[in-house]
């Protein structure tokens, strides 16, 4: 491993987990549950038992009243490149979430931390409502997720007179039987399709060619291979993994449905 990556990889460590600890104390002190949560991504993130110790140690100074998050991100981005910094911003709104959701203070904390690393609101909003969505529909797909080692991206496609899940705008939970299983389903889909254009941050009215380009140009900023070749190593990698998974599942199920209901009529 060069010296580059190296200093990469360490900042990225100090700058992940310190940062995630300012965001927890924004809302009181942190409790027992949030530690085994941050302990529960540290092992999905296959950290060493050494590197576990350290990114502990660091959250906790990041719950210090004496902990300076500006000086912090300051120092990462002198040593890092801008798709690394959207990397991080990444693992900070992931692992917020870790628990369902942002309160208020919380996101606040985040869209400061997001404007000091360069990220206008209109960007940032963005990212946040395509995070939002994916989580909603690993979700939906998959109600133990909390308790697996990670999370679906495929959309379902329910068998008919199977039990349908669907959520309203207020997040509450319907169930539906077989029994009106066209409406469901029809209604299933159409919310599907909608989440899988909000994740590439693409509308139905635009074309193949405009959402084929929309895709490409932002599944690179997820691409493994590609933030591997910046010098992040891979357990650091995991939550963009994730997401360039939930981006691929989103463009092949919109190009499957495109190519099924816009095909002409023979």
């Amino acid at each position: 491993m060069s010296d580059k990556s190296q200093i990469i990889r360490t900042a990225f460590l100090k700058a992940v987990f310190s940062l995630l600890g300012y965001v927890a104390y924004c809302d009181g002190p942190i409790n027992r549950h949030e530690i085994k949560r941050i302990k529960i991504h540290m092992k999905k993130m296959n950290l060493s038992e050494l590197d576990q110790r350290k990114a502990l140690y660091l959250f906790k100074s990041g719950t210090r009243p004496e902990f300076n998050a500006s000086q912090t991100i300051k120092e990462f981005r002198q040593t890092t490149t801008p798709k690394l910094v959207q990397i991080l911003l990444v693992h900070l709104i992931t692992m917020a979430r870790a628990d369902g959701g942002l309160v208020k203070k919380e996101m606040h904390a985040i869209l400061w931390l997001a404007r000091e690393l360069g990220y206008k609101s209109i960007v940032f909003n963005h990212l946040l409502r395509m995070i939002y969505t994916q989580d909603q529909i690993a979700r939906r797909n998959n109600p133990t997720l909390d308790n697996q080692s990670g999370p679906r991206t495929e959309f379902n496609h329910s068998s008919a007179g199977a039990q349908q899940q669907t959520y309203d705008a207020a997040g509450k939970t319907h169930n539906h039987t077989g029994k009106n299983h066209s409406h469901t389903q029809a209604n299933y889909q159409s919310a599907e399709l909608q989440n899988a254009y909000t994740i590439l941050g693409v509308t139905a009215d635009m074309t193949e060619e405009e959402i084929r380009k929309t895709y490409k140009k932002l599944a690179s900023q997820f691409h493994p291979d590609k933030l591997a070749g910046q010098g992040l190593a891979q357990e650091q990698l995991h939550a963009a993994t994730e997401r360039f998974k939930k981006i691929l599942a989103a463009y092949e199920f919109i190009k499957q449905h495109r190519s099924i209901y816009s095909a002409p009529v023979s």
